[in-house]
């Protein structure tokens, strides 16, 4: 985990060094890890999730209760 921690700081400090100019090395750390961790989270439509089952069942085949007939 340590060697993680490591890289991570690492390219952190890369992407400051190379990009940042307004913030200090610290707030754009700590920027940049509340955006790294953020969670996205995609609300779906009804049509988007019909679909996306749709496009599911064609690679699955449902099984009748009680077995196929």
């Amino acid at each position: 985990m340590q060697l993680y921690d490591k890289e991570k700081e690492d390219e952190i400090w890369q992407t400051w060094l190379h990009k940042e100019k307004q913030l200090s090395y610290e707030d754009f750390k700590k920027k940049y890890l509340k955006r790294m961790y953020k969670t996205k989270v995609k609300t779906l439509s009804k049509e988007e999730e019909q679909k996306i089952i749709e496009n599911a069942t064609r690679f699955i085949k449902p099984i009748n209760k009680g077995g196929e007939k």
